[in-house]
């Protein structure tokens, strides 16, 4: 791998990462940075086949990013991307297990996704943004938490 080839994967994996931490720090309009102007998310429920969501542009985003609020915390843990850089534009496939957790009149709950994020990227004076991101939910599952 080139230094270039390899500053393009780190530089592109950091926005995959920073995407997740800032969810998990309810940070949306910084998750909606990280898209082009006109960027959008298609949002997959197990098992479909048409995407549930389709937010596009920075305040649908945002608004679809909010949804969040709804947990009292979460925890987005990725695994390696695997990355094809043809210039200036990226495909990038990661899978994610992310963490949920809700409060109940019976306590905690933690909702467990495991997704599939596949990515087109864009480079844009000098930052990789995403300019479509499709995210696959393949399960879901809720769990009580101990006290």
């Amino acid at each position: 791998m080139s230094t270039a080839e390899f500053a393009d994967w780190l530089d592109i994996t950091r926005t995959i990462l920073r995407y997740g931490r800032y969810a998990d720090q309810r940070r949306f309009a910084d998750m909606a940075s990280l898209f082009v102007p006109d960027g959008r998310m298609l949002l997959y429920r197990p098992r479909a086949d048409h995407p549930a969501e389709t937010p596009r542009g920075t305040a649908e985003l945002v608004a679809a990013f909010e949804a969040l609020t709804a947990f009292v915390a979460t925890s987005h843990a990725l695994s390696p991307s695997d990355v094809e850089v043809r210039g200036d534009t990226a495909r990038v496939h990661t899978g994610c297990l992310s963490h949920h957790i809700r409060e109940t009149s019976e306590g905690r709950i933690r909702f467990t996704l495991a997704d599939r994020y596949d990515d087109d990227l864009v480079r844009v004076d000098g930052r990789w943004l995403f300019r479509e991101r499709r995210k696959y939910t393949d399960w879901a599952e809720t769990t009580p938490l101990r006290r």
